[in-house]
This record gives structure tokens, sequence and C-alpha cells, in this order.
């Protein structure tokens, strides 16, 4: 009897301190709903209005300055804009464009160094800011409460599913190296969904650059000189890819599909700083051919679309596939600029 009346006095106490935590749970929760909610209406509200300068607003100098402003350049690694001297610099860079050429004013290690500072500027920015910072507080829960959930046995068709959706296995596969790459991987998803919460990544806008995506492969005349740099281009982001995902799997292929996304998007306005860095390396007497340059950028864009179906096929080669085939398919396109860069020498 009195071991049945301990039991009674045990479970009533886990009763008790079970519902204080559901109530602390629930205060929690509504909290966070409120806090939410208030940052995308304001997000949204700040998008509408004219922003004054900031940290990041440099950034967006370079190219066409509304396409950089919806893509929020700063912080997406594919559109990412060195910022120079300014506008003047950068209007006589587009004229060049005109000619077929374009000009390399910085060398491809101050590009990279330029890159990393936006980089940097842009994270220390985002750090002041409450609305980012809730909403990637949020997507960081519920990343959690998705990697934990299969560990104790709960893995339905649904979490499956967020997981996919959410990029919740990032960092979590491919060791050493594909913890960084996921970690990276999740800022580009944390940061393309903000700006998406926030109306400054439209469904149109998005439609217009897959569209311009498409026309760079239709009614074209392929031959080796042209296919070499789309190999480039694809060998390139394959790589990328897999560094990011990881491993080459279904559950990791969110991170291809938004990196193909914002690729595409800078294909579209001509600007970027992945755009420059492939322009300086092909870069002869300061000057880069534009066309090339594009190709590259279209190959870029295709590759991380490839890698996605290539994540499809399962966990091949150990989720290392894209890897392999980016070694090999940039082998190529190198092979075949050096082949034709001498045949053109040759000739002249």
């Amino acid at each position: 009897m009195v071991a049945n009346g301990k039991v009674d006095e045990i479970l009533s106490r886990c009763r008790d301190a079970t519902s204080q935590a559901v109530e602390k749970a629930t205060v929690v929760k509504n909290s966070a709903s409120s806090g939410i909610s208030t940052a995308i209406s304001d997000m949204r509200d700040k998008s509408v209005s004219a922003s004054g300068p900031g940290p990041c607003n440099a950034c967006t100098s370079d190219g066409n300055s509304q396409a950089s402003k919806e893509t929020g350049e700063c912080l997406l690694p594919g559109e990412l804009v060195l910022s120079t001297s300014g506008g003047a610099e950068d209007r006589e860079e587009r004229r060049a464009d005109d000619t077929g050429e374009e000009e390399i004013r910085h060398s491809t290690d101050e590009i990279i160094n330029g890159c990393g500072r936006n980089i940097a500027d842009c994270f220390k920015s985002g750090l002041h800011d409450k609305k980012l910072l809730t909403i990637a507080g949020a997507m960081g829960i519920v990343w959690l409460i998705i990697s934990l959930l299969p560990a104790i046995g709960i893995n339905p068709l649904p979490v499956q599913f967020l997981s996919f959706l959410t990029f919740a296995q990032g960092g979590l596969t491919g060791g050493g190296l594909g913890f960084i790459g996921g970690i990276i991987g999740k800022g580009l998803i944390a940061y393309f969904v903000t700006l998406v919460i926030a109306g400054r990544i439209t469904s149109e806008s998005t439609v217009s650059s897959l569209r311009s995506f498409a026309a760079n492969f239709s009614g074209k005349k392929w031959d080796a000189v042209s296919v070499s740099p789309l190999l480039i281009g694809v060998g390139s982001a394959l790589m990328i890819y897999n560094f990011l995902a990881g491993t080459s799997s279904i559950f990791n292929c969110m991170v291809g599909i938004v990196a193909f996304v914002v690729a595409a998007r800078s294909l579209s306005s001509g600007t970027g700083c992945i755009r420059k860095i492939f322009a300086s390396l092909f870069a002869k007497n300061g000057r880069a051919d534009t066309g090339f340059v594009t190709k590259i950028m279209a190959g870029w864009a295709a590759g991380f679309g490839l890698g996605v179906v290539l994540s499809l096929l399962g966990g091949i080669l150990g989720g290392y596939i894209c890897y392999i085939a980016g070694v090999v398919i940039l082998l190529a396109g190198a092979g075949l600029v050096y082949s034709t860069g001498r045949k053109e020498g040759a000739s002249a």
C-alpha cells in the first residue's frame, strides 16, 4: 500500500510538471509566432519603401541595380558583386560589353577578397537585424527538430518531405568537408527563404530569369568552341553542389535547386562575383570575351540543375557522383578550350 501511494504521488508530480511544461511551451510558441509575423510584416513594408544607404547597398552598384536589389546579391554567393569605385567604372565596363568584351580591372585574388569582404560586412550587418535573426532562429529550430525526429524513431513521410524541403540534413553527411559545405548551404537556404518571405524574390522575376536561362540553349550552333565554356561551367557547378550538399542524395538536393535559381538570376542580370571570377581567369590583356563568359555562366546554372538530377539516382558512388562527374566534365571543357585555342593560334 505504501509503495502504491508513492507511485501515485510520483505520477501526480509528473502530470503537474507536464502541464506546466505544456503551458510554458504554448507561451513560447505564441511569442515566437507573433515575433515572426511582425518580422515578416515589417520586412514586406521595408521592401516596398525606398531604403536608405546601408552596409549592403554598395553591393548593388554593379549591373542591373533592380535585379540586384531583388536578389539580395550581398549574401547570395552566386550573385555577389564586387564593390569598386562606383557607378562610373561599372558603366564603363558595360559599354565595353557592347563591343563583345569585358574590361577586367581586378585580378582574381582581388575579386575573391572583395567578395569575401562583402560577405563578412553583410553578415555583420545581418547580426544587428532583429527581423533577419528572428526568421533565421525559427529556421534553426525547425532544422533541429527535423534532424532529431528520425533519431528517436519518428520519420514518417511528412517528416522526410520537410527534411528535403528545408535542407535539414545539410552538414550532417560528407564528413568534415560536408559539414562546412552544409553550413554554407544552410546559410544560402535561410537567406533565400528570408528574401522570398520579404517579397524581394518574386515568382514573376524568377520565371523571367528561367526563360532567359533557356534562351541561352535554344537556336544555338554548337561546336567545340561554343561547348567548351559550357562544360567548364557545368563541371565547376557540379563540384560546388556536391560540396554544399555533403553527399548527392534526394534529401540534400534542395540546396541545388536554390543554387540553380540563384545562378539563373545572376545569368539574367549579367553581374556577380562568380561571373567576374570566371572572366578574370580567362581574360587576356585585361579583357574577357563576353560571350565566352556568358556561356560559362549558363553552364554554371545548368550544372546545379544537373546535380539535382544526378542526386535523384540515389547514393551512387557513395554520394560523391557529382564530384567525379564535375572533375571529368571540367577537364573535358578545359581540354577543348586549350585545343581550340591552339588551332586558332595556328590558323592565325
